[in-house]
């Protein structure tokens, strides 16, 4: 399973290297992550947010602020040019996580993130 995520962030970074980090969540909790970024304290809070399809959510100490939300996706930005947070629903139960630089587009971004959790589907 780590082979098979990491396979598909090297494919998803390589394809929009404005997509700096990525994290994989099953059952409230990180399976798989970036060296680069640790959302392991945060998921429960991430997760919380989206279920309660709150306005604001906090990771790694940076409060993003919801831009549009469904059921299988949630897409915030941070003031001050800190990036956005973005979730796509891979199954019911896990949810592919990542975060993009100040300078994407994060409705443009979060199709990269789709095609990724699409890719995922089965194998987590």
């Amino acid at each position: 399973m780590a082979l098979i995520i990491g396979n598909e962030w090297n494919l998803l970074f390589a394809n929009n290297p404005k997509i700096h980090a990525f994290a994989v969540a099953k059952d409230r909790a990180i399976i798989w992550q970036t060296d680069n970024w640790n959302l392991v304290e945060d998921i429960d809070g991430i997760l919380k947010s989206i279920q309660e399809n709150s306005s604001q959510v906090s990771a790694g100490g940076v409060k993003y602020t919801r831009v549009s939300s469904s059921d299988s996706s949630y897409i915030a930005t941070a003031a001050q040019s800190k990036g956005h947070l973005l979730l796509v629903r891979i199954e019911e139960n896990s949810w592919a996580i990542a975060f993009a630089a100040p300078s994407a587009v994060p409705d443009l971004t979060v199709i990269d993130v789709k095609k990724t959790a699409i890719q995922l589907k089965g194998h987590i």
